[in-house]
């Protein structure tokens, strides 16, 4: 269908199957983001063979997807070597349970609650913004086009474009 139309897609990466995400294996960073850049690369060319152009595609990391807490942490630490395959990146991290986790010393060790993780969330999109991100995914439009501007601003006094 997105051949057909030409219309763009979102290319996400993921760990195995929603019903296997329970106990994920744990990956150092360099096999993590290995695995997140191979099934990417793998994406981009199923999506070459359907006839969809490279133009229409985005990749999204795939924050949460089968990856555990602090994974997420260290894929968003390196997202910018994903740029390394030539497409705009797409990150969705807002409200995710990762930063949920990231909050517990506040919680008494509890993971923070979905509604208590929207300051985690801004903080979480403009990293991945800095780290090369040029679409995300929020919840709180206004604050987050607020922070993304700010985010915007350091990215073009450092000479490498902007995000939004």
């Amino acid at each position: 269908m997105a051949a057909a139309t030409g219309c763009g897609l979102v290319l996400m990466h993921t760990r195995g199957r929603p019903d296997e995400w329970g106990a994920p294996v744990k990956l150092d960073p360099d096999e993590l983001m290995r695995q997140v850049k191979m099934g990417l690369e793998a994406s981009l060319a199923k999506a070459a063979a359907g006839g969809i152009q490279r133009e229409s595609i985005v990749l999204d990391p795939g924050y949460g997807f089968g990856k555990r807490g602090a994974e997420n942490f260290a894929l968003l630490a390196r997202q910018a070597e994903l740029l390394e395959l030539g497409r705009p990146l797409l990150a969705g991290v807002s409200r995710k349970s990762f930063l949920g986790q990231a909050l517990a010393p506040l919680y008494r060790g509890a993971t923070a609650p979905v509604d208590a993780r929207e300051t985690a969330s801004i903080a979480g999109m403009v990293a991945a913004i800095l780290a090369g991100a040029s679409i995300v995914r929020v919840h709180l439009v206004r604050e987050a086009v607020e922070a993304a501007l700010v985010a915007d601003a350091v990215i073009e006094k450092q000479g490498i474009g902007s995000g939004v």
